[in-house]
């Protein structure tokens, strides 16, 4: 076969995997960035490095730790810019009237203050029902990592809910 013929049978596994754990993607991105323009950025970007870097990938079962690591890193990535950029709201915008919180906004709150690393782990687990042993399959990672992290996050939930809800009484 043909390099050309090659090419075609790539793009077309590569598009399948990438259909499976598309919502994977999407999740990790958010757990990280925390808004839908940085977050559709970012798997974008990662899609493309992929692409280019295809030759990479030893073991087409590997193909989802390897997918994520690499948009992780471009959240990474994207986090350092953003870090890099201190932008303030204009007083008319800042003036502007917010939209009251939902009912869970103090869970969503207190996510929010976790390392993306955490907050990632506790949303594919709790939220999208991922095992233990998938968390740890997709974010290729040991599961005694994923024990680890989703203790630590359980812990700082919890402190941070106490202290919160203490304020309010």
């Amino acid at each position: 076969m043909n390099s050309k013929g090659n090419d075609v049978v790539d793009a077309v596994m590569f598009q399948a995997e990438i259909r499976r754990i598309e919502k994977l993607l999407y999740r990790i991105a958010w757990s990280y960035l925390g808004n839908n323009a940085d977050v559709e950025d970012a798997v974008q970007d990662a899609l493309i490095k992929a692409w280019e870097k295809r030759s990479s990938l030893r073991d087409m079962k590997q193909f989802k730790p390897w997918m994520t690591r690499i948009l992780m890193n471009q959240c990474k990535d994207q986090l350092r810019k953003r870090k890099k950029w201190n932008f303030y709201p204009l007083e008319d915008a800042a003036a502007q009237e917010v939209e009251p919180p939902e009912p869970d906004a103090p869970v969503l709150e207190a996510m929010r203050k976790l390392k993306p690393e955490l907050s990632l782990i506790i949303t594919l687990h709790y939220v999208d029902g991922y095992s233990i042993q998938d968390v740890a399959s997709s974010l290729g990672i040991p599961e005694s990592t994923v024990k680890t992290r989703m203790r630590s996050a359980r812990k700082q939930l919890s402190k941070t809910l106490l202290v919160e809800w203490e304020a309010e009484s």
